[in-house]
């Protein structure tokens, strides 16, 4: 069965390879849909009602920030301070009291927060291979809650629900990085290049560097900024400098202050060699794997139905039906001896006789345990089974009862 793509289902009508040749880190682009269910999978109002009647909300601006009239409002305004702890929690009440006053509240890193937004965003950075970030903005309406500005990331905005006007602007720098250019203030502008209408399931794309502001119209607004954070090619020099500091040659110190010029020259010259012969012999395809590499380890476990899988797991049978997990991204290490399996920032390490076994289960979307292949019995399926359930890379789709003779 195969499983529908999330990122193209997000950009749709447009096409995938449409978007990379055409839009991607060049191009904006406003997806009207007349769909205000669209997003309904992903986010709807009652995800942040519910979120919101939590007593015990961590209010530091990590993750929680009011704005009025583009001025941060201090925790104290609206958050109790814990007598033991000084920790502050959002005073639930103070926070409605100030929104019907028409203050912004925006949801910094609501994918941890929000289940489904979790696993939207979890099967996104699936596809495209790189971290993203997803903040909720509340907005008044006829308010607007931040200034002109431009983000060092590229974005998708999900309107949600209400209106907001969107005016793009100019670039001031080419494609920016995290290290902001300090001699770009605050931004000039003239007339828009492109005024959009958000409506609620509408999407706008919105490349890194553009000067953007947005304002609500006659309701509350809300829409889900989705940060997107690949890894970019300046980064693969990081892992050059890493595998330089294996060489003992890239370890020595450079000319000091007493250095003659014939031997700052040698230097010079040695170095040029060094660093040539590294970049001779190291790929790019070696760098872009180990940036993977890094992503893979830095993702966090897929927990859906890990509960449910605990309370049955002592019901598991050899007729009980087993799939992996949504959204895990994993590697495979194979020796003589044995085959080591990473995810979650952990490694699983199992005999070789094994390896069949394994393949049958990664590689089938569903699969009962019974038949599970390779060279063990019925109690080493079950034992296995029970182990990468435990692990959480496999989750139980059916128990079946067990069946009597």
């Amino acid at each position: 069965m195969k499983v529908e793509s999330q990122f193209a289902r997000l950009i749709a009508p447009c096409t995938i390879e449409d978007f990379f040749q055409t839009y991607w880190e060049a191009k904006t682009l406003h997806l009207p849909r007349n769909d205000a269910l669209f997003y309904g999978s992903v986010l709807d109002p009652g995800d942040i009602d519910l979120l919101l009647q939590n007593k015990a909300l961590l209010a530091d601006y990590n993750n929680f920030r009011l704005v009025d009239q583009g001025n941060k409002l201090s925790l104290e305004d609206w958050c109790e301070r814990h007598s033991k702890s000084q920790q502050y929690f959002i005073d639930n009440d103070k926070l409605y009291s100030l929104l019907h006053q028409g203050l912004t509240l925006t949801i910094n890193g609501a994918h941890k927060k929000i289940p489904k937004l979790r696993h939207f965003c979890s099967a996104l950075e699936c596809e495209l291979k790189f971290k993203l970030r997803t903040n909720i903005y509340i907005t008044p309406p006829q308010a607007q809650g931040l200034a002109p500005h431009y983000d060092e990331h590229d974005v998708f905005i999900l309107q949600i629900t209400g209106e907001k006007e969107w005016k793009l602007y100019h670039s001031p720098v080419e494609l920016p990085s995290h290290i902001r250019d300090q001699s770009i203030g605050r931004h000039e502008l003239a007339e828009p290049e492109l005024t959009v209408m958000l409506q609620p399931g509408d999407l706008l794309y919105i490349p890194r560097g553009v000067v953007h502001q947005a304002a609500s119209q006659e309701t509350t607004s809300v829409h889900a900024s989705l940060g997107l954070y690949p890894t970019f090619a300046y980064e693969l020099l990081e892992e050059l400098v890493t595998i330089a500091q294996a060489d003992p040659a890239f370890r020595k110190a450079i000319p000091h202050g007493f250095s003659s010029s014939e031997q700052q020259q040698a230097f010079d010259e040695s170095f040029q060699t060094l660093s040539q012969s590294l970049m001779n012999r190291v790929k790019t395809k070696e760098l872009v794997e180990r940036k993977n590499g890094v992503f893979l380890c830095d993702r966090k476990s897929e927990d859906q139905g890990r509960f449910q899988d605990l309370i049955h797991l002592p019901q598991l049978n050899l007729d009980s039906v087993v799939a992996r997990r949504p959204n895990i991204l994993f590697s495979v290490d194979r020796s003589s001896t044995q085959i080591i399996l990473n995810f979650y920032q952990k490694s699983l390490t199992f005999p070789i006789f094994l390896a069949a076994s394994l393949t049958d289960l990664i590689d089938h979307s569903c699969l009962a345990i019974k038949d599970i292949g390779g060279l063990i019995n019925d109690a080493g399926r079950l034992s296995l089974t029970q182990n990468l359930i435990q692990e959480g890379f496999l989750m139980i789709k059916e128990i079946e009862p067990t069946s009597h003779s």
